[in-house]
This record gives structure tokens, C-alpha cells and sequence, in this order.
């Protein structure tokens, strides 16, 4: 004889299971794609290397939005004056603020929907100051200076948007 299983119990199983996958997409990424490296992730406003940093540059790329990740982007400047010339952590940091070369700097912020090309930069990591100026508006815009998490850092590498 074939023992019925209650309506219930199959309700509960199949929200336990759908549950379950739900998981396991939203956390895919740390889940299946976590790099197995020896890198350091950094806290909020662990600003190693460049807790000194003053930057002014003028923006000539904005990234708004990339990946779902709450807003954030990258802003891609020409370095008009800097007291640090060289700042590329990756080969020993996970996450970062910034990266600086050549003469010009990738910074990593959020909510860059009405930052435009041409707008001016000014950054103070020690007190925790970005501003960015547009001259079209003449207005300044303020934002948190921190450091995002790796899983953002990870997608950007996997997806090849670092330039520099």
C-alpha cells in the first residue's frame, strides 16, 4: 500500500527548495566564483597607501551603475595635481578606492548618474572628502569617500572594466 503524503508537506518542501535556489543566485558569485588568491580585503576606510592622498583631476569617463551594484561606478580622471603619483594596490589588495598611473586615476564611487565628462574632482582621503564640481551647473557634489566591497572589485576584474 502507497502511504499519501499530506498537500502540506509538499508546499513546505517545495518552499524549501525554492528558497534554496534563491540563495544560491543571489549568492552565486561569493559562493561559486570566489578567487582562491592571497589577497587582502580591506574595511570601509582602510585607506593603506594613500591615507594622504590629495587629487584634483578633471573627469573624462564616467561608468554609472555597472553590474547592479547599488550605483556604483568608476570615474575615470586626468590627474591635474597629486601628492602621490603611483597608487595600484591589486597585487596586494582585494578592494580598493582608487588607482593611479601615468597621470590618470580610476576612482571607484557611487551614484555617479549626474557626474559628467569634463566635471572637475577634488579628493582628501584624510578627511574623508570627494567633491566633484560641475562647471555646467556651478554646483559642487559631495560624496562618502569609502571603500567598497571585493565581490564588486571581482566582478569588475572578471568583466574586464579596469583600463589602467
Amino acid at each position: 500500500m502507497v502511504k499519501k503524503i499530506e498537500p502540506k508537506i509538499i508546499l513546505i518542501v517545495i518552499a524549501i527548495l525554492i528558497l534554496f535556489s534563491f540563495n544560491l543566485y543571489m549568492f552565486r558569485y561569493d559562493i561559486f566564483f570566489r578567487p582562491d588568491d592571497n589577497l587582502i580585503e580591506v574595511e570601509i576606510n582602510d585607506f593603506r597607501g594613500i591615507k594622504d592622498l590629495m587629487l584634483t583631476g578633471e573627469v573624462y569617463e564616467v561608468l554609472d551603475n555597472i553590474g547592479n551594484y547599488h550605483s556604483r561606478g568608476i570615474l575615470r580622471v586626468n590627474i591635474i595635481e597629486t601628492n602621490i603619483e603611483f597608487y595600484d594596490p591589486r597585487d596586494k589588495q582585494a578592494n580598493y578606492y582608487c588607482i593611479i598611473k601615468n597621470g590618470q586615476a580610476e576612482v571607484y564611487e557611487s551614484d555617479l548618474a549626474k557626474v559628467a565628462v569634463g566635471d572637475t574632482i577634488f579628493i582628501d582621503v584624510n578627511n574623508r572628502v570627494t567633491r566633484i564640481y560641475n562647471s555646467s551647473t556651478n554646483k559642487n557634489r559631495r560624496f562618502g569617500t569609502r571603500i567598497y566591497p571585493r565581490s564588486f572589485f571581482d566582478f569588475l576584474k572578471r568583466k574586464g572594466y579596469q583600463e589602467i
